[in-house]
């Protein structure tokens, strides 16, 4: 399934979702992408991660109910200079710190203003992440329709739309509540392993 294709999927089924609810499934898709940007940060001795931690955690904090949007246009400014540069920066790892920091812009803009949108956008952006890596790492030679279906038939990418489709189900079912949001995060956390695999341990 192409990107375009990918991102009308996921449109469709966030399409109906109320507002907290669209926050905490991008919330879900970025913290399983933490870690990306998390090791990134470390190795290249790049940005600020504790501005970018404290952003996800205020998105947590939201979508559990204990924090208002209002204060998000600040997170906003302390989030964009810990996007890489890729024109800048020469190592694949850039790339995946990319999309964990462009994913929580997208998180942050649904706190603030509901959009179905910026959801789906980070939803198809995480697996588009992994089709980047998976040809970095393996699949350098393959292009097209070929990539897409090395891709696509891949664990990691399977293990993604899993999770995808189990985060969901449960928070198209739950009632907002701290409790509800706590197990989500666990979900998503993933035990510090992101969805191309990387931990920070």
């Amino acid at each position: 399934m192409n990107t375009h294709k990918q991102y009308a999927q996921f449109l469709r089924q966030l399409d109906k979702l109320p507002a907290w609810k669209l926050t905490a499934v991008t919330t879900s898709v970025c913290e399983r992408s933490w870690p990306n940007f998390a090791l990134f940060a470390e190795l290249a001795e790049f940005g600020q991660p504790e501005d970018a931690r404290h952003c996800m955690n205020m998105l947590w904090d939201n979508v559990a109910g204990h924090q208002s949007a209002k204060n998000f246009e600040r997170l906003l400014e302390k989030l964009e200079p810990n996007v890489p540069d890729l024109d800048e920066l020469d190592m694949f790892g850039a790339i995946p710190a990319h999309d964990a920091v462009v994913s929580m812009i997208c998180a942050v803009n649904c706190a603030m203003e509901p959009d179905a949108g910026e959801a789906a956008s980070a939803l198809t952006l995480s697996l588009s992440t992994i089709g980047k890596f998976i040809k970095y790492t393996e699949a350098e030679e393959l292009k097209g329709t070929e990539l897409q279906q090395y891709v696509e038939q891949h664990e990691l990418y399977q293990q993604q739309i899993a999770f995808i489709q189990e985060v969901l189900d449960q928070i198209s079912r739950c009632k907002q509540s701290p409790d509800t949001m706590k197990q989500i995060r666990t979900l998503a956390k993933n035990e510090g392993i992101s969805h191309i695999g990387i931990g920070l341990d």
